[in-house]
């Protein structure tokens, strides 16, 4: 096809089907509401170009250069994009559907409610890229560089980062479910209102994150090392962390109920209104914690050492309280209260068959 041809089938309709473009340049060009369907873009220099509403179907696009490009209501379906270059382009409701994304370069690109879907993007990076309510799912998210990265409203389903670049990272209000996280370091990146639920976490070095009202359910933290990160009103729902390394934490108003937290090290830490229901915590070590008001009912606290902890009205309502040493204001905490307990032994559902089988 001439540039003439293609000049004139771009102010007709802009539909390409089955046509070659192989090395060409539409540097700077505008493309609006273009689709090309199974055609040769090997090579295109597509620097600098706005796109609106354009669609590439199954086109051939290696080497292909997106640097800088504008990129609006663009589709790419079950396209070749592995190691394109899309630095610096800014992608507004994108998406890119089954499509081979395989050691991309989205570097200090700027996503805006963009998908991602099946396909792969392992290897990709997104260095100093700002993803905004996108998402990437079920796209083999893995060794995928990530460094100085800024993540708000995202979502990444099957992620595996335990060879991802991390440093600098920020991540706000980003669901990570059932991601592989163990060992990474982590120090000190914001994390706030992340969701990790049932991830796995196990040996991670979280030591000064911001985990703010981030939800831990079901996740895997044995032996990781929380020291000194902020986690008020976050939720650890039947998390393990035993053994965990968790001095100096604020888990102010956070949730545990449900969690493991034998031999863990919570020395120093803020918990002050903190839901411990049913937790286990054999052997857990809570020197100078703040347990003032914090709900432990029905916790196993067998062997817990509570030395210089405050413990001014600590629900001990049903708990196996133990301690090897007792805290500051042990006078004031509150055990089983019996008529909390006797209704907790009715069963509705129980009475309710009685009820019926007489009627009977």
């Amino acid at each position: 096809m001439s540039p003439d041809e293609f000049a004139d089938i771009l102010a007709f309709d802009g539909e390409f089907i089955q046509e070659s473009f192989k090395g060409w340049t539409l540097a700077d060009r505008s493309l609006p509401a273009v689709s090309f369907v199974d055609c040769d873009l090997t090579g295109v220099d597509f620097t600098g170009c706005r796109f609106e509403r354009t669609t590439f179907v199954q086109c051939r696009l290696q080497g292909a250069r997106f640097v800088d490009a504008a990129m609006t209501s663009v589709r790419f379906v079950d396209c070749g994009l592995g190691g394109l270059d899309f630095a610096g382009a800014t992608l507004v409701e994108t998406s890119f559907l089954k499509c081979d994304l395989v050691d991309a370069r989205f570097d200090a690109a700027r996503f805006d409610r963009t998908m991602i879907v099946t396909g792969q993007v392992e290897g990709a990076s997104f260095a100093g890229a700002a993803l905004l309510r996108s998402g990437i799912l079920e796209a083999g998210f893995r060794r995928c560089d990530l460094t100085g990265a800024n993540l708000e409203l995202v979502i990444v389903t099957g992620a595996d980062l335990r060879d991802c670049p991390l440093a600098g990272l920020r991540a706000e209000s980003v669901m990570l479910m059932e991601a592989q996280l163990d060992g990474l370091d982590l120090s000190g990146l914001s994390l706030a209102r992340c969701n990790f639920m049932k991830s796995s976490l196990v040996g991670a070095d979280l030591s000064g994150c911001d985990l703010t009202q981030s939800n831990f359910q079901e996740a895997a933290l044995g032996g990781a090392a929380l020291t000194d990160a902020r986690a008020p009103m976050s939720l650890f729902i039947k998390a393990d962390l035993t053994r965990a390394g968790m001095a100096g934490m604020d888990l102010s108003y956070a949730i545990l109920d449900g969690a493991a937290l034998d031999g863990a090290v919570l020395d120093g830490c803020r918990m002050e209104l903190a839901q411990l229901k049913t937790v286990s915590a054999r052997g857990a070590r809570l020197r100078g914690a703040d347990l003032t008001n914090a709900d432990a009912s029905h916790a196993d606290l067998t062997a817990v050492d509570l030395s210089g902890a405050n413990v001014y009205r600590l629900n001990l309502h049903g708990a196996t309280y133990a301690p090897v040493a007792e805290g500051v204001g042990s006078s004031t905490t509150l055990g089983t209260d019996e008529d909390r307990a006797i209704a907790e032994l009715y069963d509705p559902i129980a009475v309710d068959r009685r009820l019926r089988a007489r009627r009977r």
